[in-house]
Formats: structure tokens, sequence, C-alpha cells
């Protein structure tokens, strides 16, 4: 049976000359510590997993609600001329040509399926309100503090189907490169020396990225 530290220490008080912890016990300590430690990371894991399942029904609760009380035009005056989103960036999120929002603004049609992505994008600045973010639209624009080379946006996680790393970056739950090491593995074999930016006439464009 493995000595418990008061009996360890008890011992160690009726022989001064002995260290406080023997061996024995202090190895138990750090099977101890070890096994915490385990139970710990893996209780993290768990409530990570629950908090993105809980905030993706809940994302998708808001995203129903917009898609179903506002028609195709109210939701792109609502990102475009509330929320200040460029054409070009409601055409990124929603996975769509920048020609296909041009239409719909026009009040060209738009399929179920796209009405519900308009309404996801919307859904996710409001849930960005809760998370107290300044201007959550240009937020979504500025590139993440990461190493020379990478260029990402929230708004180009979110393009690629990444809505819980930008919630993730809006909480400051951990480091930009932490999460992207989490919902993008992979992502530093990813460095390039051009980026892709929006120019002067709304379309976006590649250029040599500058050092």
């Amino acid at each position: 049976m493995t000595p418990t530290l008061e009996l360890t220490t008890a011992t160690a008080v009726e022989n001064p000359g002995e260290s406080p912890l023997t061996v024995s016990g202090t190895r138990a300590l750090s099977i101890d510590a070890s096994w915490l430690r385990t139970r710990t990371e893996l209780l993290s894991d768990d409530v990570r997993g629950l908090h993105e399942r809980t905030r993706a029904i809940d994302l998708d609760d808001r995203a129903y609600a917009k898609a179903t009380n506002a028609s195709v035009g109210d939701l792109l005056d609502e990102l475009t001329s509330s929320r200040g989103m460029s054409w070009s960036d409601v055409a990124a999120a929603a996975g769509v040509s920048v020609s296909a929002v041009r239409k719909w603004r026009k009040g060209g049609t738009a399929t179920a399926e796209n009405r519900n992505s308009l309404g996801r994008i919307a859904a996710l600045l409001d849930l960005l309100d809760d998370c107290a973010v300044a201007d959550p639209a240009q937020w979504m624009e500025i590139r993440l503090p990461l190493p020379v080379g990478y260029a990402v946006r929230p708004l180009d996680l979110y393009a690629a189907g990444h809505p819980a790393a930008v919630i993730e970056l809006a909480e400051h739950r951990h480091d930009a490169d932490k999460v992207l090491d989490h919902y993008v593995p992979g992502w530093r074999d990813e460095r390039s020396d051009y980026e892709v930016v929006v120019g002067a006439d709304g379309e976006r464009m590649i250029r040599q990225r500058s050092l």
C-alpha cells in the first residue's frame, strides 16, 4: 500500500534527518496529480464540445428566425446598409458570386438555401454583438494576428465553414493560432506570397503580399 502524505510527513517528524517526502510519497503525489490533470483535460474537452454544440444550435435558431421573418431584399439591406458589409464580402460569406448578390439586390429570385445563407450571416453578426464585438461586420474583415505570410480573417474562416472558430475568436477563448490549430489543422502549411484583396471596384483580386 502506498503511504499517504500525512503518514510520510509524520514519519519525517520523528526522524528530522529524513526528507519531508519519501520517494514513495512523492511518486504517489505525482500519480495523483497526473490522474487529476488527465481528468481535467478530458472534462475540458467535454465542456468545450458541449459549448460548441449549444452555440451551433443557437446560431441555427437565430438564422431560422432571420430567414423566416425577412425577405432576401430585407436581409441584403440589413447586411449592407445597416451592418456595412461590402457586396463581395456578402457573396463570399454566402458562398455565391458577386453577380448573384447583385441580381438579388435588383429583385432577382433567390433559392430558400440562399435566403437561409443570408439569414445565417445576419444571425452571426447579431451573435457577435452579444460577444461585445464593436462593429461585427468590420471586425470580420480584420486580419488575425498571425505570423508573417498568413492573411486570415474571421470572414475567411466563416466562408470556409468554421463559424465556431469565429465565435471562439470573438469570445477571446484562445489566441488566433491556437483557434486555427483546433479548427483548421494544417493551416500553417498554407503560407502564400500572394493575398486576396478587394479592389476599388468592389471585386476581389490577387496581389503579391507586401513584407
